[in-house]
């Protein structure tokens, strides 16, 4: 048995359906199955026509302005970047795939890894309690919308996300890391069949909330997980989830794929040694997708998630927020540059480190990239980093 109140208050893991857990284990917790899958319709504008009670008119309107950002993203990013990773990514990969750093990036991850069987997405951000948007009336239900529209239109846009936009999500009606999920697999054509909330033992094995525990939590408030960040105003039963989901109208027996988002704080005093290393471990390898993520990697501070994603990790597609050339030569790997990077776009990325980058991309030819992917270099240049074992290295796995 796991003590729940201080996973609840440190980070919580979820699993996978089929590769951990028992059955028992897994039928235990509540699914919220029949909440989703209305999420997905009022938010996502997936799903099928809206059930008698709600305001149809405003999400109907919420939908037709929110598929012209769906219409924009296929253009500028699915069309350009599906084609492209289907030619790079090699084929035999694990079907784990880790995303650090990775709020709102199952999206994005679908299309990297498109055949993965498990998505693991970690962020400060909680996956959210998707009760309450169904409750709302039409003002605060129009106001909600709007606000979500704002934010999943900059993801689709800019393909990355504000740290101003997640964490605001921390606090209100839309449930924040799950409306995301589910806005991708609107975008891709899934549909979701389960959703449960979970926490992790200090062995990293697996606990699906009951809804007597979830019941029990229900004014025990979500405290931030990094000082710099917002507390949640929902129960921290909502932290983290297991959702999962398979092709749309492909049967009950089409095979299902499982995202988990789970909100921890990566830096070295929560991680090292953690309940959610110990999950990641029983993994195995994994392919790794990092964008977007303030070049904490590059920090001492976050060295033990890096040394984790050069440990098990045996492809990583990033952004130059991702892992540095001294770091990945030290740990076996090589580095292919595409794009052009001349500098960090935030401060957080600059001396050294962002000349060592400048200098990989220099003594590379030039590989062109017809999208953005996470952040732009310091003069908005597109630019795409892969890190994979190097041949001959002394490769510990």
């Amino acid at each position: 048995m796991i003590s729940r109140l201080r996973v609840f208050q440190t980070g919580a893991i979820t699993a996978v359906l089929i590769f951990w857990g028992s059955p028992a284990a897994y039928s235990a917790g509540h699914d919220f199955i029949n909440e989703a899958k209305l999420v997905y319709r009022l938010v996502a504008c997936g799903g099928d026509d809206l059930p008698s009670g709600f305001e149809t008119a405003a999400v109907n309107n919420h939908c037709r302005e929110i598929s012209r950002d769906f219409e924009k993203y296929r253009i500028a990013f699915i069309n350009k970047a599906g084609p492209f990773f289907a030619g790079i990514v090699p084929a035999g990969l694990p079907r784990a795939i880790v995303v650090p750093f990775g709020g709102g990036d199952l999206l994005p991850a679908l299309i990297v890894y498109p055949n993965a069987a498990e998505y693991t997405t970690i962020s400060l951000e909680g996956a959210g309690d998707l009760r309450r948007i169904l409750k709302a009336d039409k003002a605060l239900l129009v106001q909600a919308l709007k606000i979500y529209r704002s934010s999943v239109g900059f993801m689709l846009l800019s393909n990355d996300n504000s740290n101003r936009s997640v964490r605001a999500m921390e606090q209100g009606l839309i449930p924040n890391q799950l409306a995301f999920a589910l806005t991708a697999l609107a975008v891709r054509g899934y549909e979701p069949v389960s959703l449960k909330y979970i926490t992790i033992g200090q062995d990293g094995s697996i606990h699906y909330l009951s809804k007597e525990e979830i019941d029990s939590l229900e004014n025990v408030r979500g405290r931030r997980l990094k000082q710099s960040w917002v507390d949640s105003d929902f129960s921290v039963a909502f932290r983290s989830m297991e959702l999962a989901f398979r092709k749309k109208g492909a049967g009950t027996f089409a095979p299902v794929t499982i995202h988990r988002h789970i909100a921890f704080n990566l830096d070295n005093r929560h991680f090292a040694g953690s309940e959610l290393l110990r999950h990641l471990e029983g993994k195995g390898r994994v392919a790794v997708m990092v964008k977007g993520a303030s070049y904490l990697l590059w920090m001492d501070n976050f060295k033990a998630i890096r040394d984790y994603l050069l440990r098990d990790g045996v492809y990583i597609v990033s952004d130059s927020t991702g892992i540095l050339p001294r770091h990945a030569f030290r740990a076996g790997f090589e580095q292919i540059t595409y794009g052009r990077f001349s500098g960090a776009f935030l401060d957080e990325g600059g001396g050294a480190d962002a000349v060592s980058l400048r200098n990989l991309w220099q003594t590379q030819p030039y590989r062109a990239l017809e999208f953005r992917f996470g952040y732009s270099d310091i003069h908005g240049a597109n630019h795409l980093l892969i890190t994979r074992p190097r041949k001959g290295a002394d490769f510990h796995h």
